[in-house]
């Protein structure tokens, strides 16, 4: 009986010694056939740019802002002065890199149109423009377009904007902003008025109402562009003196398709912008957006595009002055 039990012992010692060696064996084979199997490349991390300390950048720095809301920054800061120094002494307290050059303060609501009016008068580096937004596309009718023909006439009037489409918020009926959209872009065509153009998730609309509105040759700027490369690159292709804006948002780690319209565009088609108060690239983001800011957005695109920030504010300075017809 013993004799029986040691060997039954024995038997059940031997099964699991075997067992145990397949096992090892299976173990090792899955190890050497991963092995072998190509690595999955990791996605690189986006890093968003750090803070810039003021004396990263030579004296010769220029850049300028080519579309901010300034009577909504200074509405957001509680500053109620539009006239006089009002505007220098808040870029003296507020812009900590040198080279500003100047700014397109943009006026798309009719309670903008005052505000703007002062900033431009009382400052030599400030321009404007003024529209309906498409927020605002319910306002629209004789008596402001006739407002606006009249601010066209200021010399320092450099473009009839920022209009367009918003499927995102749709504020106004949708037909209502097609309408505006497209009498808007008439009354600068007439007006021989660059264009300002904000779309939002209505790419096949703008395109439409652009297509059939909007001369070949005439200026155009669509401006915090976050539609589709493709989109972009129909743009561009159709229109010779379209440039797409590009705001702070092409910081935001989420905002990946901008970094990847930055890439396609060329050089020459580029267009610096905060809409400020809003789009304050990182490290401010969530703060008051200013046109100090604007070279953070172009220490991003130069890392995108593999260039250097001055290269990104000279080319988008030169840009400014083809697209609105100013002297800087």
């Amino acid at each position: 009986m013993d004799q029986q039990l040691n060997g039954d012992k024995n038997e059940e010692v031997n099964k699991k010694v075997q067992g145990g060696k397949k096992q090892q064996q299976q173990k090792q084979q899955q190890q050497q056939k991963q092995a072998q199997q190509p690595k999955k490349k990791e996605k690189a991390e986006f890093k968003p740019p750090k803070a810039i300390p003021v004396d990263g950048f030579e004296k010769t720095l220029k850049y300028f802002d080519t579309h901010t809301h300034i009577d909504q920054i200074f509405k957001q800061l509680k500053l109620t002065e539009f006239s006089g120094d009002a505007f220098s002494k808040f870029a003296k307290n507020h812009f900590t890199i040198p080279g500003f050059q100047g700014c397109i303060t943009v006026a798309c609501s009719t309670n903008s149109y005052n505000p703007a009016t002062q900033l431009i008068e009382s400052n030599p580096n400030i321009y404007a423009a003024f529209g309906i937004h498409p927020h605002e596309a319910i306002t629209y009718n004789p008596e402001v377009e006739q407002q606006l023909l009249t601010l066209m006439d200021n010399p320092k009037t450099v473009a009839w904007g920022e209009i367009g489409l918003d499927y995102h918020y749709t504020l106004s009926p949708v037909e209502t902003q097609k309408q505006v959209f497209a009498k808007q872009i008439q009354q600068a065509v007439i007006k021989n008025k660059p264009i300002v153009i904000h779309t939002r998730e209505a790419e096949q609309d703008t395109w439409e109402i652009m297509k059939e509105n909007i001369p070949k040759q005439h200026s155009v700027h669509v401006h915090c562009f976050t539609d589709s490369v493709g989109f972009a690159e129909k743009l561009l292709k159709e229109w010779s003196n379209l440039y797409i804006g590009v705001t702070g948002c092409v910081t935001f780690g989420n905002a990946g398709n901008v970094r990847d319209v930055v890439k396609v565009v060329p050089l020459n088609r580029l267009l610096l912008e905060t809409d400020g108060p809003y789009m304050a690239p990182i490290p401010f983001r969530g703060q008051v957006c200013h046109s100090g800011h604007i070279v953070y957005t172009a220490k991003q695109i130069a890392e995108v595009k593999g260039v250097t920030v001055e290269e990104i504010c000279t080319n988008t300075l030169q840009n400014a002055q083809s697209m609105y017809g100013i002297k800087i």
